[in-house]
């Protein structure tokens, strides 16, 4: 039986797997060895094939429109369709298609666990949550590897598998769990990172592409996020070594943005010609686009592509809606309007909401990506000197150019160097198991040391004195250059925690970058040297005390790979544990 490493790109279009036999790889062979996984999947009504990608989409059928011989997949049958037959068929109806369920995991109103999706189904189908939707995309994929390694099993594997940079700590538990339901011993990864992971696995020499104190910005603009990461270079003990300094918040953007705006630039053309489109043509235009867009931005000599949508009737034909999508329509509306120019500095703009809206996802207003980038720059106050562009929006050359000329001017009189990427579809999956091969094997790592002290606020128990509340102090948890993924440390005294109802927790971080050790006091009365973060409000489940008892418990720190705080406060007499989570990086 092999052992393999794997890397799954869970994406909100596509996923990917990528693999390599560790019995076979050594640091020097490591991208010769990497290797695609074609997915088994429907592709028409029990016809299977194999690709590269697994579209991340899932169709709920009507218990007419298919055989049960039609449901028949390698591994047994299927009770929803996944895949590129479900992208198609939800192409041409509504109310049965699940699209982009990992955004669904980070939403601010919406529960993980709670059946929305699909966000506009009929009364007929049953809806599910973005978790579970998480857990069939990742039981298919499970399966495929399962039915080309029967001697194998992934569950014996080591898997990584990629999310967004900017995940929130629910989301990355949601997908964890994800995992572990389907037998995965899996750990995460940001996806800008894995991006670089696939960069370092291709160069021979890395290090000889990059200088010390170099900043390397990575744009990760997928189907529907876009995801922006720091890495700089650093010299230790005469090396060159990487760390990942920054990474952008959750930004609801992507190319699924560039084919809903030529959709509804057509659906207005057409709307002035007295033809008004329903929902599911919406839809089955917006795949139309897609195709048109491709078509037109791989071939500039291209003037303009026909798009039919269909209507219902017996002849196809005769009842299609044309239009027609010009080389001039893409540029304008995608380049002027995806990535315009913008001053170092710049912010994305806000619009006033609206009071009432349909719940759904969390959408930029803004969809000007160089706007977002200026901003997030600004933030750092870093002017990049290298640039890694990862996502299939950038297949297309004219956007590539449009982005390197855009960042040139926005960066003023910075040198600045395109790094060559990965295969822009396949590079996360194959970042992810590079990942991995570093991680048991050895070989050059991203660190991603903490910035700051982080501290937790313990309140000290005192009489009831008017007009004054409990004075808390602060207790170092993780110090500054505490390496993400690092063991987690115990803090030398006790404390007591209240269970069973809600508390607040309170965090803190240092205004400098002293190192401080672990259990560190800093009184209530010099709490103005921190600067004090958002807190959490959250109820711990009491197990056998009572609500509201206070449990006399010791407390161990960690900080992962993905920069999540765990505080683990263990219960000194019984085996019983507590988590809190805190997510640093976006202190």
């Amino acid at each position: 039986m092999g052992h393999y490493f794997i890397g799954i790109d869970l994406g909100t279009t596509h996923s990917a797997v990528y693999y390599s036999n560790a019995s076979l790889v050594s640091n020097e062979q490591a991208t010769s060895k990497i290797q695609q996984l074609n997915i088994p999947q429907f592709t028409a009504a029990g016809q299977i094939d194999e690709l590269p990608l697994l579209p991340s989409f899932v169709y709920f059928p009507h218990q007419t429109e298919f055989l049960d011989s039609d449901f028949q997949l390698p591994w047994g049958k299927a009770t929803s369709i996944v895949g590129q037959l479900a992208r198609e068929l939800g192409s041409k109806s509504s109310g049965r298609l699940v699209q982009s369920a990992k955004s669904w995991l980070c939403h601010s109103q919406v529960g993980a666990e709670e059946a929305i999706l699909p966000i506009d189904a009929l009364e007929e189908v049953e809806k599910v949550s973005p978790a579970e939707v998480t857990q069939a995309l990742l039981t298919h994929l499970v399966n495929a590897w399962n039915t080309s390694f029967p001697h194998a099993l992934i569950a014996d594997q080591e898997v990584v598998i990629t999310v967004p940079a900017s995940f929130d700590p629910a989301a990355r538990v949601i997908t964890e769990q994800a995992a572990k339901k389907v037998g995965l011993r899996a750990r995460l990864i940001e996806e800008p990172l894995a991006a670089f992971y696939a960069w370092l696995s291709d160069q021979s020499s890395w290090a000889d592409n990059l200088d010390v104190n170099e900043h390397i910005l990575v744009v990760d603009v997928g189907g529907g996020t876009t995801d922006l990461s720091l890495i700089q270079t650093v010299e230790k003990d005469g090396e060159l070594g990487l760390e990942r300094i920054a990474v952008g918040r959750h930004i609801l953007l992507g190319g699924d943005n560039m084919d809903m705006t030529l959709t509804y630039h057509l659906a207005g053309q057409l709307a002035q010609n007295g033809t008004n489109l329903e929902p599911w043509q919406i839809t089955g235009l917006t795949q139309a686009c897609r195709e048109a867009k491709e078509r037109l931005l791989s071939n500039s000599e291209l003037s303009d592509v026909s798009v039919v949508v269909p209507s219902r009737g017996r002849s196809l034909f005769n009842n299609s809606i044309k239009a027609t999508l010009t080389q001039t329509d893409v540029q304008q509306l995608l380049i002027d309007g995806f990535f315009p120019e913008s001053t170092f500095g710049e912010q994305a703009q806000k619009v006033t909401r609206s009071g009432f809206s349909a719940i759904n996802l969390n959408y930029e207003s803004d969809p000007a990506i160089t706007r977002h980038i200026s901003g997030f720059l600004a933030q750092q106050d870093v002017k990049p000197t290298k640039v890694l562009l990862n996502g299939g929006v950038f297949n297309a050359e004219l956007i590539r150019t449009t982005l390197e000329t855009r960042l040139e001017n926005l960066l003023g009189d910075v040198n600045l160097t395109m790094l060559t990427p990965s295969h822009l579809d396949y590079a996360v999956a194959k970042g992810a198991t590079y990942y991995a091969q570093v991680q048991a094997q050895g070989g050059v790592k991203v660190k991603s040391g903490l910035s700051a002290n982080y501290y937790i606020g313990v309140a000290s128990p005192m009489p009831a004195i008017p007009g004054m509340v409990p004075p808390v102090d602060a207790i170092c948890v993780a110090p500054f250059g505490l390496e993400e993924g690092s063991d987690e440390q115990m803090l030398p005294n006790e404390f007591s925690l209240i269970v069973g109802e809600s508390v607040n927790f309170r965090f803190f971080q240092s205004k400098h970058n002293d190192v401080e050790t672990v259990g560190k006091v800093i009184s209530s009365f010099s709490l103005g040297l921190l600067n004090e973060l958002n807190p959490l409000s959250i109820r711990l489940d009491a197990g056998h005390y009572q609500a509201g008892d206070m449990v006399r418990v010791y407390l161990t720190a960690q900080v992962t790979e993905l920069g999540l705080l765990l505080l683990q406060a263990h219960d000194t007499n019984s085996d019983l544990s507590w988590t809190i989570e805190f997510q640093v990086r976006e202190a």
